[in-house]
């Protein structure tokens, strides 16, 4: 898994975009380039899923893209489900949807490992839930819905899902297998070009004002 961190893959981006160090006024900004970071991590995925499949016969995604979150808070919604928020949106893969496991726990032990719901199984989820000792779960971008016959307020979720890890703290560093870090670079520098050839509106015409 590659050591990076994702402050210097955004510097290693910025010093490609403007041939060196970055003016004090750069308009390319660390902060701008790390969202772009974001878009060719799901990028990199995908092209690993689809690698694994031409060079291995068998669909799967490296694990250095995956990332363990813990105690996430669960809480109870209006229409009786309980449901938490992940950190991000999973990198979605197909029918691999980004999570790989969900797991409940309560006073630091895991509980049960949720099964998953795939899109036209979450109709049948009222009756699915009547199941002795099984919860099921479905994700809706960045937040996972949960059935369950049993009060979770008390527990967290702890999930494992396709990430670049936290993509708030720049120190972090980035989960992804040290062969893809060119093509994150790549796909970051390709929009980025087109983003800083962008002219800057100096002027105001007064259209932000209505």
């Amino acid at each position: 898994m590659a050591t990076i961190t994702r402050y210097e893959l955004c510097e290693r981006i910025q010093r490609v975009i403007y041939n060196g160090q970055a003016p004090d006024d750069a308009t390319v900004t660390i902060n701008l380039i790390n969202r772009y970071v974001n878009d060719g991590l799901a990028a990199a995925a995908k092209k690993n899923y689809t690698d694994s499949i031409q060079l291995d016969g068998i669909a799967y995604v490296n694990n250095s893209f995956y990332t363990t979150y813990r105690g996430l808070a669960i809480t109870q919604n209006s229409d009786g489900n309980w449901q938490f928020s992940l950190p991000q949106i999973p990198l979605g893969l197909g029918r691999n949807e980004g999570i790989n496991t969900v797991q409940i726990k309560a006073d630091g032990k895991t509980t049960q490992t949720a099964v998953p719901l795939s899109q036209n199984q979450i109709a049948y989820a009222d009756s699915l839930k009547r199941v002795p000792n099984k919860l099921f779960y479905w994700n809706e971008g960045q937040s996972v819905y949960i059935k369950s016959p049993l009060a979770l307020s008390q527990f967290t979720a702890t999930v494992r899902m396709i990430s670049g890890g936290d993509s708030s703290d720049l120190d972090s560093v980035l989960n992804i297998p040290d062969d893809y870090v060119s093509f994150i670079m790549d796909y970051a520098v390709k929009f980025l070009l087109v983003e800083r050839q962008q002219p800057l509106q100096t002027t105001n015409d007064g259209l932000d004002m209505k």
